[in-house]
């Protein structure tokens, strides 16, 4: 796939709702197994979860056995910190956040 992160931002992310990193992670695993890892590629002619089973599963190495440390100063937002709120995800031009940081 030529644009893969573009492809995901359009297909996937733009004008969805969620209400946390998990509640976005377990729709992304239910759009990925349920649409677009079984769909036949337009230009491999192939399903994405066929093609990595067969050319890339073999080559990958196995996760790291614990979490990293962490580098600096940055600390994890606690729940009370964090909005309880849907976030939606919108689509502006670049324009836009070029203006929010002047």
């Amino acid at each position: 796939m030529e644009r893969p992160i573009r492809y995901v931002r359009e297909s996937f992310f733009y004008g969805r709702q969620f209400v946390s990193d998990a509640d976005l992670n377990e729709q992304a695993e239910r759009w990925l197994e349920g649409t677009t890892n079984v769909r036949r590629h337009g230009t491999t002619g192939e399903r994405p979860q066929e093609r990595f089973e067969r050319d890339e599963r073999g080559a990958l190495g196995p996760l790291a056995s614990g979490p990293y440390r962490r580098v600096g100063g940055r600390t994890r937002p606690t729940a009370a910190s964090r909005a309880s709120a849907p976030v939606v995800v919108e689509r502006r031009p670049l324009r836009v956040y070029a203006e929010v940081v002047r």
